[in-house]
């Protein structure tokens, strides 16, 4: 009886506490790769790493509460293309990761590179970010790209619930595109496609809302699944890829498409590899070719 009381005890403190242990959301790694340029002097692209990751990490970017092993890991790798008077331009690929109920596993589940980033930064200069006005490029980015990340992250979880995440990165890119001076926030830049304006676009419109339930379908109903019941949760992702025919009818090879398969081919691959059922795989494998035919010669080795 003094065992039970105790541990009721404790189950009380815990959930008192939990409610006042409120973390940030990100858990992220920065890197900044300057072997592209001739720059010998390397205390200013180390200084520009450590105060992204400072920033990304310690600001709370939602009213949402996470303890510390809820939070989402994710990565920017930076690439400097120049660096001039304290002027970058870089190409970034943003990752984000998402566990697998019940496993060790981590699902790569946001994958975005922007090409032709441009900002300034100096050892002198803290990134400092409003939500009310526009800033600087970069502390614009990091909360664009902060913000879009969470909200992908809750779209798997429970659908479309990263939508205000994604109108507040909206928001971000409207004071950007109205008060910087860099061309990179406008829609036809770098080809008027592949861009952060097309980004959240996309998210936040409803013409891609079957795409986001396939993300949401593919890990609750699938990946999370998978160490309960195999078998269904291979049929559920496969179930969740065949609604891609559906939008390809009118919204071919989308950008959340190409994210999509860009962050789960191998992944795909590694799931059905040496699958015993021959049927279905090749049902599987010519949907795969064709929604999917930038990895064509993948799934020729399903």
């Amino acid at each position: 009886m003094l065992l039970k009381t105790s541990y009721l005890k404790y189950l009380i403190y815990s959930l008192i506490l939990s409610q006042f242990n409120f973390s940030q959301e990100l858990n992220c790694n920065v890197t900044v790769n300057y072997s592209l340029i001739n720059q010998t002097e390397s205390k200013i692209f180390n200084e520009l790493e450590n105060k992204i990751e400072d920033f990304v990490n310690s600001k709370k970017w939602t009213t949402q509460i996470y303890r510390d092993f809820e939070k989402i890991d994710c990565s920017f790798f930076i690439t400097v293309l120049n660096y001039s008077n304290n002027s970058f331009r870089v190409n970034i690929e943003i990752n984000s990761f998402r566990p697998v109920l019940n496993s060790s596993f981590k699902s790569n589940n946001f994958l975005f590179r922007d090409n032709g980033v441009d900002f300034s930064f100096d050892t002198n200069q803290s990134i400092v970010f409003s939500e009310s006005q526009f800033e600087s490029d970069l502390s614009s980015l990091l909360a664009f790209y902060s913000l879009i990340i969470i909200g992908y992250d809750m779209d798997t979880f429970s659908e479309n619930s990263g939508l205000d995440n994604y109108l507040l990165a909206k928001k971000i890119l409207d004071f950007s595109s109205s008060f910087s001076n860099s061309q990179m926030w406008s829609p036809s830049y770098s080809g008027g496609r592949i861009n952060k304006f097309w980004l959240i676009d996309n998210l936040t419109s409803l013409n891609y809302l079957t795409i986001k339930q396939v993300n949401y379908q593919y890990h609750l109903n699938g990946l999370d699944v998978m160490v309960k019941d195999q078998a269904l949760a291979k049929r559920n992702i496969r179930n969740s890829l065949k609604n891609f025919e559906k939008i390809n009818r009118f919204r071919p090879n989308s950008l959340l498409q190409q994210m999509f398969f860009q962050s789960k081919n191998d992944e795909i691959l590694n799931l059905f590899l040496n699958s015993q059922n021959k049927i279905e795989i090749e049902e599987l494998k010519k949907l795969l070719i064709s929604v999917a035919p930038f990895y064509a010669n993948k799934w020729d080795k399903l």
